[in-house]
């Protein structure tokens, strides 16, 4: 069994080991402390300076946008007016066929006196073709005279 000494230098030896190994440790997790802390505040600047950067085309968008919206009520404002006039030469359109059509019922009727005068006037052929046959045959029996 060690003495009481050697046990004690163990354990002053395995406390200068531990106390050894603690401080390069503590050095190590410093160190990456330090550097953690470095690209954290780098990270935080990028981040800003993104920040700023969205910010400004958030900025620049949104004026497109304010562009676009103005230019779309102008178009909307273009189609209503054209969509008026649509309506207008659809009424226009409409009111042209009802004449049309007015149009072509006169030129019907007119077609049918046509037909009826035709007629007339066939049936007053045939009845100047018998006169003209009458009076033949009547100058055919006159007797000449001298």
């Amino acid at each position: 069994m060690p003495t009481q000494e050697e046990r004690l230098d163990t354990v002053e030896f395995n406390l200068r080991q531990f106390r050894t190994e603690t401080v390069k440790v503590y050095q190590d997790m410093a160190f990456e402390m330090t550097m953690v802390k470095g690209l954290t505040e780098d990270a935080v600047k990028r981040i800003a300076s993104l920040q700023t950067q969205l910010e400004q085309r958030f900025v620049r968008i949104d004026t497109r946008m304010d562009a676009m919206d103005a230019h779309l009520g102008n178009m909307h404002t273009r189609l209503t007016q054209m969509d008026a006039r649509f309506n207008q030469m659809n009424l226009r359109l409409d009111q042209m066929d009802i004449r049309f059509n007015q149009m072509d019922g006169r030129l019907n009727q007119l077609d049918t006196r046509l037909e009826r005068v035709e007629t007339r006037l066939d049936h007053m052929d045939t009845r100047l073709e018998r006169v003209e046959n009458m009076l033949a045959q009547i100058l055919a029996r006159l007797p000449e005279n001298p």
